[in-house]
């Protein structure tokens, strides 16, 4: 993938110069101390002036005189006029390590994506972009301010026109709005994102005709096949999906009915288990009321037997006319009960054949839906073989596409893709896959991709898919072999 710094070895050696120049002068600390001496050097002459007033031959403060930052890179400028392309070269990316903070011999692709970032950052870019997408972007949105803020800037230097239109702004006092600031790296890195994206002439991030014959086509008989290849399989993954839906609906359906029978049946049990004692309580109802009836005559004589009594008191005779009252209501709920259980038997053939219905009906029910399931599952059987022939051609179609790539583009680039990425990639439609491809060929690219991507898991880097939060997932290592692993969401 183009990079700032490898787009901007582009430039002319005075277009160099004047980008090292700028980079040595214009820092927060260096514009502070020039405005400060100019301030002083303003004060010194106001007391010289006075001094003249009073009669003073000679200056009471000696002129300052301090160089203006224009000056300063001018001065610079000339003081490199000597240095040979690989001076310069080398200059210039060791004072952007040394300002972004870099350490330990940082590579081109390191460099240029720190630098990035930064710009992206001082512009508010979103951070879920790719390196080449920030560069896209940084140099839309600050093309845009430069038109609202400095309109009249841009006719006289041409910036647009220019690759080197950067450093006249610099040099014509862009920074001087931000005096004050800690916004000085930012701009600088923004104008080197703008320089570089001016001589590169085009977008950083790919376009479809950056991609391959077998995914964008050529011509349109290839587009169409492209086309009717997306809709084919978009069709059967469709017909699976709606199968899949009815199936689901009718195992549903099925379980319902298996559940009213199971209900139905569970209830002929509780039923027949409730007449079987009932049956029991009738049976044993002459015996029980027999013996409520001795006890009640047992109570009765009792009763007698204290009433002829003189030293009975009249507390126990009470006593027993109570005891005598709740064993004749007995006798009677025993009737009453035994009434009762006399017509439940007697309607106990009736409720067995309506529960029996009722099971009827329900297997009937679990036998209709039982064939509706079978059927279900038989269409979505086929659906899904459908549905996997289309994807096996599509599996093979874009394992031969990225393979003539691969060997067309980058026969130098030892890399691979996983079996699942080339699945993902056959059940994506085109346009995702465009999306894809885009940010494969950022990273096939790169000089050193395991600088481009940010850690997704161990050993493995992703990359954003631009408007799809989605990443790609890879794996790099210092040699340069790629591995491309699969597409993740972000």
């Amino acid at each position: 993938m183009a990079n700032v710094l490898s787009v901007l070895e582009k430039a002319t050696d005075d277009a160099l110069r004047n980008q090292v120049a700028t980079l040595e002068v214009v820092t927060i600390r260096n514009i502070m101390s020039t405005e400060g001496m100019k301030m002083a050097d303003k004060a010194a002459g106001a007391v010289n002036t006075v001094g003249r007033l009073l009669g003073r031959k000679k200056q009471l403060i000696k002129d300052m005189k301090p160089s203006s930052i224009d000056e300063q890179i001018k001065e610079r400028i000339e003081e490199r006029a000597g240095d040979s392309r690989l001076v310069l070269e080398a200059e210039l990316r060791r004072l952007l390590a040394e300002r972004l903070g870099l350490k330990d011999d940082p590579s081109d692709e390191l460099i240029a994506r720190a630098l990035v970032n930064d710009a992206a950052k001082h512009m508010g870019i979103e951070e879920v972009l790719a390196p080449a997408e920030k560069i896209d972007a940084v140099y839309g949105r600050y093309m845009e301010r430069l038109e609202e803020e400095c309109k009249e800037a841009v006719s006289a230097l041409g910036i647009t026109e220019r690759p080197v239109g950067w450093t006249a702004l610099a040099m014509s006092g862009i920074w001087q709005h931000m005096k004050g600031t800690s916004k000085v790296d930012g701009e600088i890195y923004c104008q080197l994102v703008l320089a570089a994206r001016a001589l590169h002439n085009r977008c950083f991030a790919p376009e479809d005709d950056d991609l391959p014959d077998w995914i964008i086509g050529k011509d349109e008989e290839s587009q169409r096949e492209i086309e009717r290849s997306d809709v084919s399989y978009q069709e059967r993954e469709k017909e699976l999906k709606e199968a899949q839906a009815v199936l689901e609906e009718a195992a549903r359906n099925l379980s319902e009915a298996q559940g009213s029978r199971e209900a139905a049946r569970r209830e002929l049990e509780r039923q027949r288990k409730h007449i079987a004692d009932v049956q029991a309580k009738v049976e044993g109802y002459e015996g029980n009321r027999q013996g409520l009836e001795v006890e009640l005559g047992v109570l009765e004589g009792e009763l007698l037997m204290a009433a002829d009594a003189d030293k009975k008191s009249t507390l126990t005779i009470n006593k027993l006319k109570r005891e005598i009252l709740k064993q004749r209501e007995k006798i009677i709920n025993l009737q009453k009960t035994h009434e009762k259980n006399l017509l439940t038997i007697e309607d106990a053939p009736r409720k067995e054949i309506e529960i029996k219905q009722l099971i009827e009906k329900a297997e009937e029910e679990c036998e209709k839906e039982l064939a509706s399931t079978t059927e279900a599952k038989q269409v979505c059987d086929e659906a899904r073989e459908a549905r996997d022939a289309e994807l096996e051609v599509r599996v093979e179609s874009v394992k031969q596409g990225l393979r003539d790539w691969l060997e067309q583009d980058y026969s130098g680039k030892d890399c691979e893709m996983d079996d699942m990425l080339i699945s993902q990639l056959a059940m994506s439609n085109n346009e995702q896959n465009k999306a894809v491809l885009k940010v494969m060929k950022q990273v096939l690219d790169a000089d050193t991709p395991r600088d481009l991507g940010d850690e997704a898991s161990e050993g493995s880097l992703g990359l954003p898919i631009g408007g799809t939060g989605r990443f790609l997932v890879y794996e790099a290592d210092e040699k340069g072999k790629l591995c491309f692993l699969k597409v993740m969401a972000g």
